[in-house]
C-alpha cells in the first residue's frame, strides 16, 4: 500500500508539474501575441501621425504694388528638380510637403527674379510678392502691340496664344497645344525638314516653323521638345501653314529695347 501510494503520489506530482508547465507557455503566448498587437498598433499610429504630417501646400504669386495674381509664373523648389506654373489664378501647388522652412526661386518676365526662403506649417496661406519691373512691362505692352499690328495686315487667317492660354495647357508638348486649338491634327509625311506635317483642310501641308523671329530646322519635331508654358506667345498662321513661337527671354529683350517684329515672308 505504501508502494502504490507513492506511486499516486508521484503520479499526482507529475500531472501537476505538466500542467504548471503549460499554463506557463499558454501564457507566454499570450503575451508574446499582447506585445506584437501592441507593436503593430504603435506602428500604424506612428504611419498614421507621418502621414497626417505631409500636406500639399497651396500658394499664390501676386504682384507686390497692385496685388494682381499672376498667371504663368515659373515656381521652382530650391534644390530639387520640382518646378510648376502658375495656373489661371496665381496660384501652384507643392505636394508633400511637411512643416518647417521651404526654399523657393520665382520667375516672371516682367518682374524681378525671387529667391524665397520661410516657414510653412499648413496647406494655405502662402503669398509670394514678386516685385514688377516697370520698364520691361511697359516695353511688353508696346511689342505685343506692334506683333498685334503685325497679325492684324496678314493676308491670311492667324491665331495667337498668349501667357495664360499656355502656361494653363494640359497638352504634353507645344505641338500637341497646336494640334488640340488650331483645325490642324499631327500626321506623318515625307517632308523636306521633317517627318512630321499637320493635314489642313484636307491638305498635308510641312509647316513653316519660326522660333524667335529665326527659322528652325525640324520643324514640328524640333516644338516637340517643348511643354507650350515655356514659350511666351505663339502664332499660328493659315490654320497651321506657317508658326512662330517666341521665349520668354526673347520678348524680355524686346521689351527692354521696343523691338519691332520683321516682316512676314508671306
Amino acid at each position: 500500500m505504501t508502494h502504490r501510494g507513492t506511486e499516486m503520489i508521484n503520479m499526482q506530482n507529475s500531472l501537476g508539474t505538466r500542467f504548471r508547465a503549460t499554463s506557463s507557455v499558454l501564457v507566454g503566448f499570450a503575451l508574446a501575441f499582447a506585445a506584437l498587437a501592441l507593436l503593430a498598433t504603435q506602428a500604424s499610429a506612428q504611419e498614421e501621425m507621418a502621414e497626417d504630417a505631409q500636406f500639399t501646400l497651396i500658394g499664390t504669386i501676386v504682384d507686390a504694388d497692385t496685388g494682381e495674381r499672376l498667371i504663368g509664373a515659373w515656381v521652382g523648389m530650391t534644390g530639387t528638380e520640382w518646378g510648376s506654373i502658375t495656373n489661371d489664378e496665381g496660384r501652384f501647388r507643392i505636394p508633400d510637403m511637411t512643416a518647417g522652412t521651404l526654399a523657393l526661386n520665382v520667375e516672371l518676365i516682367g518682374y524681378e527674379k525671387l529667391d524665397w526662403i520661410g516657414e510653412v506649417d499648413g496647406p494655405d496661406g502662402l503669398v509670394i510678392e514678386l516685385a514688377p519691373q516697370a520698364i520691361v512691362l511697359e516695353g511688353l505692352e508696346v511689342v505685343s502691340d506692334r506683333f498685334r499690328s503685325r497679325r492684324n495686315a496678314a493676308a491670311t487667317s492667324v491665331v495667337a496664344y498668349d501667357t495664360g492660354d499656355l502656361s494653363t495647357s494640359v497638352a504634353e508638348n507645344a505641338v500637341e497645344f497646336i494640334e488640340f486649338n488650331s483645325s490642324a491634327w499631327l500626321t506623318p509625311c515625307n517632308g523636306q525638314f521633317s517627318d512630321r506635317c499637320l493635314f489642313v483642310r484636307g491638305r498635308t501641308v510641312e509647316p513653316t516653323v519660326y522660333v524667335d523671329e529665326a527659322p528652325v530646322l525640324g520643324g514640328l519635331e524640333y516644338l516637340e521638345a517643348f511643354q507650350p508654358w515655356e514659350f511666351h506667345m505663339i502664332e499660328v498662321y493659315g490654320g497651321g501653314r506657317h508658326i512662330r513661337v517666341y521665349t520668354p527671354s526673347y520678348m524680355e529683350r524686346a521689351a527692354k529695347n521696343r523691338i519691332s517684329p520683321i516682316a512676314l515672308p508671306f
